[in-house]
C-alpha cells in the first residue's frame, strides 16, 4: 500500500481523531504516522480491527521506535490492547520500506527491513543462537 491509498483509506473512514486535541481536524495524512511506506497495510488492517473492536478514533501518535510499531490511543478496551500488541509484532516481521516479510537489523538505527532494503544491515542473532547451551 503506498502513501496515497493509505491517505484515500483514512479519508474513506472519515480520519482519526487527534486526541490531544479532539476538537481539531480529523488526521487524514500518512505523514502523521512517522512510519515508512511498507507499514501502511499493517496500520490500515490495524484500524480496521480497532474500529471493529469499537474503538473511538482518537490517536494520540503512531511511530517507528527500536524497529517497531508504536500506536499510542485513547478509549483503548483490552481486546483494543491486545489488537495493538499483534501489530506491534506484526511490525517485526515486516520490512518497513516495502511491507514484504523483513527482520530486525542492527547497525544505526534498528529497523525491521528485508534483505533488499537493509543496506548490508546484519540481523539481529536470533535468540537460540545466543544462547550457550
Amino acid at each position: 500500500m503506498n502513501k496515497e491509498e493509505f491517505e484515500a483509506y483514512l479519508e474513506s473512514i472519515g480520519g482519526l481523531v487527534n486526541g490531544y486535541r479532539t476538537d481539531g481536524e480529523p488526521i487524514k495524512s500518512a505523514g502523521y504516522f512517522s512510519v515508512g511506506q511498507g507499514w501502511y497495510g499493517l496500520l490500515k488492517n490495524l484500524i480496521e480491527e480497532l474500529i471493529a473492536a469499537g474503538w473511538n478514533k482518537q490517536i494520540c501518535q503512531s511511530k517507528e521506535k527500536f524497529g517497531g510499531l508504536r500506536f499510542y490511543t485513547n478509549g483503548m478496551t483490552e481486546e483494543c490492547f491486545k489488537i495493538v500488541s499483534k501489530y506491534e509484532v506484526l511490525s517485526c516481521e515486516t520490512c518497513e520500506a516495502c511491507g514484504e516479510p523483513g527482520e530486525l537489523r542492527q547497525g544505526g538505527c534498528i529497523a525491521t527491513l528485508c534483505d533488499e532494503h537493509s543496506e548490508g544491515r546484519k540481523p539481529f542473532p536470533k535468540r537460540d543462537e545466543t544462547e550457550e547451551e
